[in-house]
């Protein structure tokens, strides 16, 4: 039988809150005249905002340009690049469960930095692999490695932010994470540009060694622990969540949720060039527009999803996402696809902090690596299957009626989201 889902233990967790001679003394920072409220967060969380940062960063300056790589220069088959991100995109999904689990019974930090070695690594590899005209097999192989150690940092960085934050703070914590990204995918990105003139596989070997900032840095994090002692890895253990009917249900809904999410990165690059006849620099323009809201609004909408909660913020965000995808739909131009998007982004910055919270909220104290490793699976599965779905329903239904189509995933996740609110004993009483 799988094992029961217990209490939190709440003395660990509040000891691992209090500790840090830089923690401040739960006062209120405020900033540009109240706008943005902050609590006093655990100096280790902004030190993991940075480490997200150069994870992100490395990873924009060379990995988004690897399919026009492999299309143009390699002359590799559109329906084989397709096949390696799928493949890379399952993978991912799948051991970002794995690592949740063996994060809680071996040590986050021990886990956490493993992982972002090789990964460094292996984008050396990778770059020797291009710049040595590898064939596609082993261009993908290191390609699908990436996306199987990308794997083993979000879920155990979700469980060190819920770790070091009470729950009150940690929508506050997980947005400013969050905002580590963001600037990554602004960095990455602008850094490609400025090099656009050097070789692709020379890159590999400059963003490589940036990478290894990432582990020095969260070396000094420590490990966190759960309070509870490490038992030995089990397969049966791992799927403990499945007992936990109201985590499941969540899980459900963040399957709904993510297939709408990834069609802003797949499908809308897609729909505006080829229906819209929006150019390269539009179609570009459009992400950066997404990363440049992101990094202003993210922490101003802490106070919103504090005061609505995190179940009513991702009933909203949901319902809100349909409209914006409806907006797609409707769209004739590029201005009105940037106020598509501009109303998506809202959406993501409402939900992804409040998604992260609330999983963290119902997972108990000794499982949160695994609870969020289960959170990841699902979000990978779906991030996995949405581009194809998107680009089926483009191909097959009239191109503006695949919005519409893919728009009821949102009300279908805001059900699902809509659980009651009663939860396990949490020392903060947080608002869920």
């Amino acid at each position: 039988m799988l094992s029961g889902v217990r209490p939190r233990d709440t003395s660990q967790l509040d000891a691992a809150n209090r500790a840090g001679t830089s923690r401040a003394m739960r006062a209120v920072v405020s900033v540009a005249g109240g706008l943005i409220v902050l609590p006093g967060l655990d100096r280790r969380i902004w030190l993991l905002t940075f480490v997200r940062f150069v994870v992100t960063a490395g990873f924009a300056v060379v990995m988004p340009f690897l399919a026009m790589h492999l299309a143009v220069d390699r002359h590799v088959p559109l329906l084989s690049i397709g096949a390696l991100w799928a493949i890379s995109s399952g993978v991912s999904a799948a051991l970002q469960w794995v690592a949740g689990h063996l994060a809680d019974r071996l040590g986050r930090q021990r886990v956490l930095l493993t992982g972002m070695f090789l990964r460094s690594i292996n984008l050396a590899l990778l770059g020797y692999a291009v710049d040595s005209h590898a064939s596609f097999t082993v261009i993908g192989i290191f390609a699908v490695l990436n996306g199987a150690l990308r794997a083993f940092y979000d879920p155990i960085a979700w469980a060190i932010v819920a770790a070091l934050s009470r729950g009150e703070d940690r929508v506050a914590a997980f947005s400013v994470h969050r905002i580590g990204s963001s600037l990554g995918w602004v960095a990455g990105p602008l850094l490609a540009t400025i090099a656009s003139e050097a070789h692709y596989g020379t890159m590999f070997y400059v963003c490589a060694p940036l990478t290894l900032l990432a582990p020095v840095a969260a070396i000094f994090i420590g490990e966190i622990e759960s309070g509870e002692a490490r038992r030995a890895p089990s397969p049966v253990d791992a799927l403990a969540f499945l007992s936990d009917p109201r985590f499941v249900r969540f899980l459900f809904a963040t399957f709904a949720f993510f297939l709408l999410q990834t069609q802003m990165y797949h499908m809308l690059s897609v729909y505006a060039a080829k229906h819209l006849g929006l150019t390269r620099g539009e179609v570009g323009s459009l992400f950066t527009i997404n990363a440049v809201l992101v990094v202003l609004l993210q922490l101003p909408t802490v106070r919103i999803i504090a005061h609505l909660g995190h179940v009513r913020t991702l009933v909203i965000g949901s319902v809100t996402y349909a409209i914006a995808f409806i907006a797609c739909g409707l769209a004739t131009g590029y201005i009105g696809l940037v106020a598509a998007v501009a109303l998506i982004t809202l959406c993501e910055i409402l939900t992804a902090p409040a998604q992260q919270a609330r999983m963290t909220h119902l997972a108990p104290g000794d499982r949160l690596g695994g609870y969020s490793g289960a959170f990841g699976l699902f979000q990978g599965a779906a991030q996995a299957l949405g581009p194809v779905l998107g680009i089926f329903l483009l191909e097959t239904l009239d191109p503006r009626g695949a919005w519409f189509a893919l728009a009821f995933f949102g009300p279908i996740a805001a059900w699902l989201y809509r659980t009651p609110e009663k939860s396990r004993p949490d020392p903060s009483h947080a608002k869920a």
